[in-house]
């Protein structure tokens, strides 16, 4: 537990995302909460960072812990359902023990990087008994899979038995990931949001990430259909008719993601509790079309920030996804950049009373970021236009050790 006498911190700037940027500013802590954020002067500071930068700890809003043995190992290729092959192939080799290996190692990667929340992807729900044993926040989201009606019955039976034996605790809450429309049945993508709805718990869906998805759902042809015929799941009759249907099913859903939304149109309405989760550097090695986020933001979207797995990312590091995109898109304010890997992903995931800004009463995480000595007056510019690492990590209110 972080110590129950108050402390305070200062540096050269503190970003609290949920106002402007505070020159020289202090935040105090007490025990695992944040007590203030105040003006520079305000008072005496205990500690004091130096030419940092103090911001929220990053929200990595989309991860697959249990693909983390992949890093380098399966590049993504010209064909996305080659690709997705060759992870069936790969996950088919694990022990249960390998991977709650792996997802240790990419928890402690995450970590390492300034993660303190993070939704995850899980197959069978195995990554909480990690997760749920450990100092950050983070929803686990119990991936369901089954087109042919059979399998989409026994996917909705088990996801349903999980939930019963996975209630929420302090810091670990359970969600469900209907996989993506090439593979859910229609009928239970509605059994999941009806569950997600009663239970009040978030859902993830991974759409519109290819045209070849677009092409199966409005065509019921393409490279979709000949994969899932050769893994004998093809089911013509299953299929759900594409992103709007998507949308509304889970309209009433209050946490819903919609992953990647790579070939999403600002005419699709995303729901009002919905959010659409981009992961820029996957993206870019999968050599998509340049992603909507800018005009989803201008039809309204909330769009938070994610790093995907270790089988399509070269790392973990959320700092790194928000300065891919600064440089790919600079027009794009610093603010609302930081903003997408903060405060966006804590209200996609429903944590957002907790934590993603440095505010009074928040969870104390946060990350120092060593600045370059640069007297430039924005310390977004400086922020995102460096290249250093963060310094420290601090988890509800205790600082994390790094592993070596």
């Amino acid at each position: 537990m972080g110590s129950q006498k108050p402390w305070t911190l200062t540096a050269r700037w503190i970003i609290p995302v949920e106002g402007p940027p505070l020159p020289g500013g202090t935040m105090t802590i007490v025990g695992e909460r944040i007590a203030c954020v105040e003006a520079q002067g305000a008072r005496r500071a205990d500690q004091d960072q130096g030419n940092a930068a103090i911001l929220p700890g990053l929200v990595n809003a989309h991860t697959h812990l249990d693909l983390s043995g992949l890093r380098g190992r399966m590049p993504p290729l010209n064909s996305f359902t080659d690709w997705l092959w060759a992870v069936i192939r790969y996950r088919r080799t694990l022990s249960t023990e390998r991977v709650l290996t792996d997802i240790r190692a990419g928890l402690t990667e995450a970590l390492s990087y300034g993660t303190t929340l993070l939704g995850d992807i899980s197959a069978q729900g195995l990554s909480w008994s990690v997760l749920a044993q450990t100092r950050l926040r983070a929803v686990v989201f119990y991936e369901l899979i089954g087109l042919p009606r059979d399998r989409a019955q026994k996917a909705f039976i088990a996801a349903s038995h999980w939930l019963r034996g996975h209630p929420a605790t302090e810091t670990c809450r359970p969600g469900l990931s209907p996989h993506a429309p090439y593979s859910v049945r229609s009928s239970l993508f509605r059994a999941a949001a009806n569950l997600a709805r009663q239970q009040e718990i978030p859902l993830a869906i991974h759409l519109a990430e290819t045209r070849a998805e677009l092409e199966l759902l409005q065509h019921h042809s393409g490279p979709f259909k000949d994969f899932l015929t050769e893994l004998g799941v093809w089911d013509e009759e299953g299929l759900i008719e594409g992103p709007r249907e998507v949308f509304e099913v889970n309209r009433e859903v209050a946490h819903a993601l919609f992953i990647h939304g790579n070939y999403l149109e600002p005419a699709h309405t995303i729901p009002r509790g919905g959010t659409v989760v981009y992961c820029p550097r996957t993206h870019a090695a999968f050599g998509h079309e340049v992603h909507p986020f800018r005009a989803l933001m201008t039809a309204g979207a909330r769009i938070a920030l994610g790093t995907d797995s270790l089988a399509s990312s070269p790392d973990l590091d959320m700092l790194a996804e928000v300065r891919f995109l600064h440089r790919r898109f600079p027009e794009v304010p610093g603010s609302l950049l930081l903003r997408m890997a903060t405060l966006s992903g804590a209200e996609a995931l429903g944590w957002h009373d907790e934590t993603g800004s440095l505010a009074s009463g928040k969870s104390a995480d946060l990350v120092v970021l060593p600045l370059r000595p640069e007297d430039r007056a924005d310390p977004y510019e400086l922020i995102l236009d460096s290249s250093l690492p963060i310094r420290a990590v601090l988890v509800r209110g205790q600082w994390h050790e790094r592993q070596s």
